[in-house]
């Protein structure tokens, strides 16, 4: 990602800039998150598709620094639900500050990212971005409502990570292109891209969260396991002939010991489940590039093919 070190330095000084409030238990938190890193993919998929049009540079910035805060907002309390310890490699706000300072850490961040659309966008965009926040929303509440479920389908999981994950990428996409000028079929496969890119990504994550090096990836392993949340390599560890009765007798438990924990992992690595997910991952992968091959060649095009192939070898 070092072609982007430029690009990222400068969201995240417009973040600690738009984010600077008279309260320092808040300025502290934010200031934690933001020098906490993180590959700023939304964002910056948001400036790349911006270029395919005639764009301002620094109003693509304050969109993409908008994007990164909602998406921040959207992590901060994430971290209180899951009861994370840590978050790219940190210790989460929930664990450092408390839930109720963390609570007003996220709804300060949502505000921010706001004022910022409010400022840049259209209406048009706006109503766009505002259905997928809603989405986003439903997609937690659905996350919720399907824990422990031990007969999870692949669509409800699709449909699940589809509405969590890749619709924000998708519309940061959309209104970086949008608010350029961009419109029609180009439009249209900036937008199908990073939907797709999006996909693949959450399920590289999920793959992440069971074979991640805790090192590489800011979190401790088998968070979603234990949380009763079943990613696509544990539904189809449950769908297996050799192992899906015996996966589905730990499950039932629900409170997993650490040597449930470790039969789960053992039969994900013999199952072949691994390789299974990753083949859906690189069919999201493969739809991404074929939407990629109708853009225009660019060096805007160059630099959002180098961030989706960056999804197929990600190790945090």
């Amino acid at each position: 990602m070092d072609r982007f070190t430029g690009t990222i330095e400068k969201i995240n000084s417009l973040m600690s800039a738009h984010c600077k409030s008279t309260s320092l238990i808040l300025d502290t938190a934010v200031q934690d998150l933001i020098e906490g890193g993180g590959k700023r993919l939304r964002p910056l998929v948001l400036i790349l598709a911006g270029r395919f049009g005639e764009h301002n540079e620094e109003k693509l910035l304050s969109m993409a620094t908008g994007i990164e805060l909602l998406h921040m907002a959207t992590l901060v309390h994430d971290d209180i639900i899951d009861e994370a310890r840590l978050r790219r490699g940190r210790i989460t706000a929930q664990e450092k500050f408390g839930n109720d300072v963390a609570v007003f850490v996220g709804d300060y961040l949502l505000t921010r990212s706001y004022s910022l659309f409010i400022d840049n966008l259209s209406q048009h965009s706006l109503l766009k971005l505002n259905k997928v926040v809603k989405m986003v929303c439903i997609g937690e509440i659905r996350q919720y409502e399907e824990k422990y479920n031990l007969d999870l389908s692949l669509l409800d999981y699709f449909k699940r990570i589809r509405r969590k994950t890749a619709l924000l990428f998708a519309i940061s996409s959309y209104i970086g292109a949008y608010e350029a000028g961009v419109r029609g079929k180009n439009l249209y496969h900036l937008y199908k891209f990073s939907l797709e890119m999006g996909m693949a990504f959450q399920i590289q994550d999920d793959l992440l969260d069971f074979i991640g090096k805790e090192d590489r990836t800011g979190k401790e392993n088998n968070q979603d396991l234990t949380a009763g949340i079943y990613t696509l390599p544990l539904i189809l560890l449950l769908r297996n002939e050799k192992y899906g009765q015996k996966t589905r007798e730990v499950l039932e438990k629900k409170d997993l010991t650490i040597e449930d924990i470790a039969l789960i992992q053992e039969m994900i690595r013999e199952s072949g489940v691994l390789d299974l997910s990753r083949g859906y991952a690189e069919r999201f992968v493969e739809r991404a590039r074929k939407n990629l091959a109708f853009l225009p060649d660019n060096v805007a095009k160059k630099d959002i093919e180098f961030i989706l192939n960056l999804q197929v070898q990600r190790q945090k």
